[in-house]
């Protein structure tokens, strides 16, 4: 490439000049597909606009919504080609007017619900960002917002936990699940029943806080739960399965219990849900993505953000990491989460010169 098709990024360092701009790399999909449509294409490296930091990523989380979007069965998405992601860690190198955030040079991390994570540069608003606690590497930081502030919020603002209150959460073994038993097991909850898909995978649970261990393979979950308890059930269900998942955990709610739901990552709703559970049992039933709160109530996000950084800086939890991919295998990477092989987070690696 020649100097005079280059122009200088935000950082001080030559990027490649487009016909407006400087451009970057961005992770894209033309069309609705599999893993093999993801590509690396040269996109304008975004202006941070008022209230924005621009973000030089570092490295970033593949979610189980990345998957949906690329699938197109993710609602409300926008149309294709867009730069997806969502999770990033990185180092803030600009902010657009009237910014008060952390200076250049700053670590941060963060989730961006309108996406753009999955690139060299992000600019978003400067609420959506954290500093990254020093206890924390920038693979463990790319994955740690969304699971953790998510699961916070679901135990503690929905889920109202109680200390010494029995919990049973839903694949466990996961980004989300395993932020939650290790947040549960910090705020004092009593019996923790986790279920996973090997016995692997309950190995590594156990090693997390979980009491109650359930290969959801091989035994009933919900029968599981009903002999642990006295058939009497669980005040808290933590759930992001969906499916007949979601149907089955309302079985496992004692009577005034909470059942949270934050996602359905097996791409399907639950017909199972009847009036007699809210009527006769006294349940209560809520839901809702991260996303929407950081874009319409940043307000609620706040006490999560506290207790989670708080956590993080004591060492009192650690994000788990199952696998990092550089930016060249991103396919591998989408594969690696969708085969449900993942224990912990799937994180990639921007090259900062590709």
């Amino acid at each position: 490439m020649s100097a005079a098709s280059r122009a200088m990024g935000p950082d001080g360092a030559t990027r490649p000049s487009g016909p407006s701009g400087p451009t970057m790399k961005g992770l894209r999909f033309p069309w609705h597909g599999g893993p093999a449509i993801l590509s690396w294409d040269d996109v304008p490296v975004p202006v941070p606009g008022p209230g924005e930091l621009l973000v030089e990523v570092r490295a970033f989380a593949i979610n189980w919504a990345d998957l949906l979007e690329r699938a197109g069965k993710y609602p409300g998405a926008p149309e294709p080609p867009y730069v997806t992601g969502h999770d990033l860690t990185g180092v803030v190198v600009g902010a657009g007017s009237d910014t008060e955030g952390p200076p250049p040079g700053t670590r941060v991390f963060g989730v961006i619900p309108r996406g753009g994570a999955a690139a060299q540069y992000i600019a978003a608003p400067v609420e959506q960002f954290y500093p990254v606690p020093d206890t924390l590497d920038d693979a463990q930081a790319a994955g740690a917002a969304g699971p953790y502030l998510t699961a916070d919020a679901a135990i503690m603002t929905l889920g109202r936990l109680e200390k010494g209150e029995d919990v049973l959460i839903q694949a466990a073994a996961g980004a989300y699940g395993s932020a939650c038993v290790q947040l549960c097991r910090a705020y004092g909850a009593g019996r923790i029943i986790a279920t996973a898909g090997s016995d692997e995978k309950l190995e590594r649970v156990k090693q997390w806080g979980a009491d109650v261990v359930v290969n959801y393979t091989e035994a009933d979950f919900a029968e599981v739960v009903r002999d642990v308890t006295g058939g009497r059930g669980v005040p808290l269900v933590l759930e992001s399965v969906g499916g007949e998942v979601l149907g089955r955990s309302l079985e496992c709610v004692s009577p005034g219990g909470r059942l949270v739901s934050v996602g359905a990552s097996s791409g399907r709703g639950s017909s199972r849900f009847r009036l007699h559970t809210l009527f006769e049992l006294g349940i209560s039933v809520s839901g809702f993505t991260l996303g929407n709160w950081l874009r319409s109530n940043p307000e609620l996000v706040r006490p999560s953000v506290a207790r989670v950084l708080d956590l993080f800086e004591n060492r009192g939890v650690a994000p788990v990491v199952a696998r990092v991919f550089p930016a060249s295998e991103i396919a591998a990477a989408h594969e690696f989460l969708a085969g449900r092989h993942s224990v912990g987070r799937t994180v990639v690696t921007v090259n900062p010169t590709f």
